[in-house]
């Protein structure tokens, strides 16, 4: 094997792995207009100031709120079934 085809088959390896790292992830993005740009530099003035990355600050706020709202991933039947009880509570009437 030569060695362009070492790079090239690393290259591959390398697009695959990085490939299958994605699809394992989820991702969000928040974006200031010129209407939020002062909310916009309030934070990233916070976060400077705080040494904090807006990614780890984001997913804190995130987390509490859900944590506050007890909201999880087990919670969810229970909330869809919950609404659909009191759906056709009111449709029975």
């Amino acid at each position: 094997m030569t060695e362009q085809e070492k790079k090239q088959r690393q290259l591959e390896t390398n697009r695959k792995a990085v490939k299958k790292y994605r699809e394992k992830t989820v991702s969000f993005a928040i974006k200031y207009s010129a209407v939020d740009a002062n909310q916009g530099n309030t934070l990233k003035a916070y976060l400077e100031q705080t040494g904090q990355s807006a990614n780890s600050y984001i997913k804190a706020l995130i987390k509490a709120d859900l944590d506050a709202k007890g909201f999880n991933i087990d919670s969810i039947t229970t909330i869809d079934m919950e609404s659909l009880e009191s759906n056709n509570d009111t449709d029975n009437s």
